[in-house]
Parts: structure tokens; C-alpha cells; sequence
């Protein structure tokens, strides 16, 4: 009996402490993952690419824990490094890429790309003599690169007739600050990344607007990613005092616990300021736009942003390999935490929750004692929402139906001496809507869509009444869908407007027209020609 006892307990030890030990488990899942890698190479019934499936698979798991936790080849490595440097060599164009040709959507200014007349809406059906579709997708958009002085052969298929070229690549350099601007006293500057060249970029841009009699400053961070930790916080350093908290982080280990401060005297630290921001606008961004809200320093104007509170690490692994791992959340210093997405709490089919579920709603208070709330993203000061909600709108958008029209409307129209010469009208709406007839293009709503998918599922039952119903309600969702263009003409011109100043003068013609036209600019230029605004809603006395 007491060698049973013994027995068990040491059963019972060992089991409780490979319970206890996490090593164990990897050991066990990793030998029974070789175990079945070594069946399938022996016995599966085709050829099998180990490599191709093993680093889906590390991807996959990753990704499982949150989605920005990732597994980086070397190809991905070099890209990822190509963004934070700010240069890389290539053509100078933004594409979007399907399986059988890359489509140019941007072309920039004093690029090879520009030099050589490339425009957006070229469609791109081969590079070197082999077509996009028998290159793929990623090796095709990677022959776009290359280095500085070296050339690449691109075929072309321009408003229906193809055309060649031969395009030496050069440095392109992947600019932080897009645009500096002046208007009265009012400087704009458009800021889309925190790369390593943000906080130089940004602080001449501040200095020359100053100096060119700006008395009040807009920050455009709409759309802005995120990036480097130390950009933001010098970015934030400009506008408040030395020794001030930026931002905390806080992780399962106390190494990744820090709180990052000020070091120098500020640009500016009285200057009005705004900062636009949408729900694209994540992580250093929502540092940038939630940091100065917590301070009072500036007034936040536009949508909910992203809701990215979460720091990661990259490490390099063995083979050129890298893995970027989330190791902390940040908060920012009143005490929020940004994050919106909670990949700790999952619902029971295993998707990711909202934090505010799950943590208690408390109030914050700013320094001057306003009260913000912990709802995942900064929630603007004056809220004005950007986002599409109309689903067929989305749907011509996806479909790539209006970027196609615009693409028919430089080619079939006159191209304006300057963007006051611009006219968007009404007409332009009937224009879109007479294209899409023309051309058997047919946007559909969610609706529409699920009662199309419906209708399959129905078509099997073979219920002819029931069919002729589903019938009906197509025909009234197609009747409708082009008065649901016009009940939207307000945004659809702006879309096209949007499209069109950027193809005619580059991102200089889009920042006129937004300084010009763009609701969330022309109301940040009203609060700050406003002081008594201003100042009630920063709670200044």
C-alpha cells in the first residue's frame, strides 16, 4: 500500500509540475507537429512544400494571438525596414495589385515613374517579358524594386492600347510631412507616418511656417499609422515642457515597464493647435492626438481613432527570419489605455472582444480637469465623422468602379491650369451613373448581396414562387441603387474631386483642394480663428 502511495505521488507531482511548466507543453506539441510532418512526407499521396505550409502555419499562430504579433521572411524584413528608413529604390508609385495585372492608383511627383509619364489607372500586364499572372502577385510587385540606376521593362495597358516601357529606378524617398502650407495665419501640415525622419520633417516644417507668420498650427494625422515610440514623443516634446510623461508601458514583465518623458524645451508651447484625426489613425498617432488632449494643448477634431494601445518588439530568429511579438500595452497620461480590441477576452467562438466589455467605464480627467473616457481610441474633442457608411458606396469603392470612372474622365475631358479651375458638379454624378450603364457595372448593397446569396440557396428548393419574390425585391434594389448614388452626390464628389486633384497636380493639388474644400480643415481653421472656442473647449480660463 505504501509503495502505491508513493507511486502515485510522484505521479501526481511529476503531472502537476509538467501542468505548471509551459517548456513541457511546447515539447510535446513540437514533437507530435514532427511526428506528423514525417507521416505526411512519407505517405501523403502528392509532393508536399514543408517550407511554404511550415511558415503559413508560424503566421497562423501568430496572428492567432493578435494581429499585429507577425512572422517576417527576408523579403518581408526589408520591406518592413524600407518604411522605417524612409527610402527605397524603385519607380515612385502606389499600385494595387489583383492575380493578373498591378494597377498604378498614385503616381508621385519627381519620380522616374512621373518622369517617364506613368500615370494612375495604367494597368501593368508584365514586367521583364513575363506576365503579372504568371509572376504572382508578390514577386511581381517586388520586381517594381530594385536598385538606384537599374531598369525595368514594363508593359502597359493605357485607356485600351498597350504601350511599353523602360524605367531606370531611383532613390524614392518616403517622406513623414507631405505638406506645409500657409493660409492667413493658419500652417497645415500633413503628417502620414512616423518613420525615422518624422521628427526632423515635422519640426522644420513647424519652423518654416513660423517664420513665414503662421500664429496658429493644424496637424493633419488623419490615416497615420503609427511607427517609432521616440518620434512621437519628440513630436509631442514641441508643444509641452520638459520632464512631462508622454506615455506608459506596462507588460507581463517588469523589463517592458517604462515611462517615457520629455527631454527639451519646446518648439512651441503656446501656439493654438489642432490635431485631425480619423479612425484610421493608430497607435503613435493616438499617442500624438491623446497625449496633447490629456495636457490641454491642443483640440482634437474628426473621428474615433483606430484603437492601437499595443507595443511590439521584432526579433531576429535563425535563416534571416524575424518575428515582431506585442510585449506591452501603452497608456497615455491620464491613464487611458487606447486599445480597442481585447485578444485576452474571446466570446465563445473564439473571436477577439471589445476591452470596454470587460474593464469598468471610468472617467478621466485632463489637466485641466475635463473629463475623457476609456472607450479604445481618443474620441475627439469636436467629433466630424469621415467615415462610408452608405454599403453600396463601399461597394462601388471595392469594386474599384469609381476609381475606374475618374480613370474615364481624364482621359475623355480637359485637364483644368489649376484646381480653382476644377469644377465638380452635380453633372459629374450623372456622368458616373451613365458609365456604369454603359459599361454593365452594377454596385449592390449588403442587402442586396446577402438576398442574391439567399436566392442560390433557394434556387436548390426549387420553390418558384419563392423565387419569383427574390426576384422582385432584386429588381426594386437594382431601380434603387442609382438614386442611392444621387442621394449620396455630396460624397461622391468629393471622392472624384479627391481622385482627380491628385492625378492632375500630385499631392500638392490634393492639399490645395483640401485647404480649400475639407470639412474637417475648414472647421479646425474655425476653432482656431475662434479663441473664445478654442479656449472653452480646452477648459481655459
Amino acid at each position: 500500500m505504501k509503495k502505491f502511495l508513493l507511486i502515485f505521488t510522484a505521479l501526481l507531482f511529476t503531472t502537476t509540475i509538467q501542468a505548471q511548466n509551459p517548456y513541457f507543453e511546447i515539447s510535446k506539441q513540437i514533437e507530435i507537429y514532427n511526428e506528423v510532418l514525417k507521416k505526411l512526407s512519407t505517405n501523403y499521396i502528392d509532393e508536399i512544400n514543408f517550407g511554404d505550409i511550415m511558415q503559413k502555419n508560424t503566421k497562423k499562430m501568430l496572428n492567432s494571438l493578435d494581429r499585429f504579433t507577425t512572422f517576417y521572411d527576408e523579403q518581408g524584413i526589408l520591406d518592413q525596414r524600407m518604411r522605417q528608413e524612409g527610402h527605397f529604390g524603385g519607380l515612385g508609385i502606389a499600385v494595387k495589385t489583383t492575380d493578373s495585372l498591378i494597377v498604378i492608383t498614385r503616381v508621385f511627383k519627381n519620380t522616374p515613374a512621373q518622369k517617364q509619364g506613368l500615370l494612375a489607372g495604367d494597368k501593368i500586364i508584365a514586367i521583364e517579358g513575363k506576365s503579372v499572372k504568371e509572376l504572382g502577385k508578390k514577386t511581381a510587385n517586388q520586381m517594381l524594386r530594385g536598385a538606384k540606376g537599374s531598369k525595368v521593362q514594363l508593359k502597359i495597358i493605357r485607356n485600351g492600347k498597350e504601350i511599353s516601357k523602360e524605367i531606370e529606378r531611383d532613390d524614392i524617398a518616403l517622406d513623414a510631412v507631405t505638406a506645409a502650407e500657409i493660409i492667413d495665419d493658419i500652417g497645415y501640415i500633413r503628417f502620414v507616418k512616423f518613420n525615422k525622419k518624422a521628427s526632423s520633417q515635422v519640426k522644420k516644417a513647424l519652423l518654416d511656417l513660423k517664420s513665414k507668420g503662421a500664429k496658429k498650427i493644424i496637424i493633419d494625422a488623419r490615416g497615420n499609422p503609427g511607427g517609432f515610440l521616440n518620434e512621437v514623443i519628440k513630436i509631442v516634446n514641441f508643444f509641452i515642457p520638459k520632464g512631462k510623461v508622454v506615455v506608459t508601458t506596462k507588460g507581463r514583465f517588469e523589463k517592458f515597464n517604462k515611462t517615457y518623458k520629455t527631454k527639451n524645451e519646446p518648439v512651441d508651447e503656446n501656439i493654438p493647435l489642432v490635431i485631425l484625426v480619423n479612425s484610421h489613425s493608430a497607435s503613435a498617432a493616438e499617442i500624438l492626438s491623446g497625449s496633447l488632449q490629456d495636457y490641454d494643448r491642443a483640440v482634437i477634431v474628426g473621428d474615433t481613432t483606430y484603437g492601437k494601445g499595443l507595443v511590439q518588439r521584432t526579433y531576429k530568429l535563425k535563416y534571416g527570419t524575424y518575428m515582431k511579438q506585442t510585449i506591452s500595452k501603452y497608456f497615455i497620461p491620464s491613464g487611458r489605455l487606447i486599445q480597442k480590441i481585447d485578444y485576452w477576452h474571446r466570446d465563445k467562438n473564439g473571436k477577439p472582444t471589445l476591452l470596454k466589455d470587460h474593464d469598468q467605464e471610468k472617467d478621466y480627467k485632463t489637466a485641466n480637469g475635463r473629463i475623457v473616457h476609456n472607450l479604445g481610441g481618443v474620441v475627439p474633442d469636436v467629433v466630424i465623422s469621415d467615415k462610408i457608411q452608405n454599403s453600396l458606396i463601399k461597394n462601388m469603392i471595392n469594386k474599384n468602379y469609381l476609381f475606374d470612372f475618374v480613370t474615364h474622365y481624364y482621359y475623355t475631358h480637359t485637364k483644368p491650369e489649376n484646381i480653382d479651375q476644377m469644377k465638380i458638379d452635380d453633372a459629374i454624378v450623372e456622368k458616373l451613373i451613365s458609365y456604369l450603364k454603359k459599361n454593365n457595372l452594377q454596385p449592390k448593397s449588403t442587402a442586396q448581396i446577402i438576398l442574391e446569396n439567399s436566392k442560390k440557396k433557394a434556387e436548390k428548393e426549387g420553390n418558384k414562387e419563392v423565387l419569383s419574390a427574390y426576384d422582385d425585391l432584386l429588381k426594386i434594389y437594382q431601380q434603387q441603387n442609382f438614386e442611392i448614388i444621387r442621394q449620396n452626390k455630396e460624397l461622391i464628389k468629393k471622392l472624384i474631386a479627391e481622385d482627380l486633384a491628385q492625378r492632375y497636380f500630385y499631392i500638392d493639388g490634393l492639399t490645395q483642394y483640401k485647404l480649400k474644400y475639407d470639412q474637417m480643415v475648414l472647421k479646425a481653421m474655425d476653432i482656431l480663428n475662434h479663441p473664445k472656442e478654442y479656449n472653452k473647449i480646452l477648459n481655459k480660463k
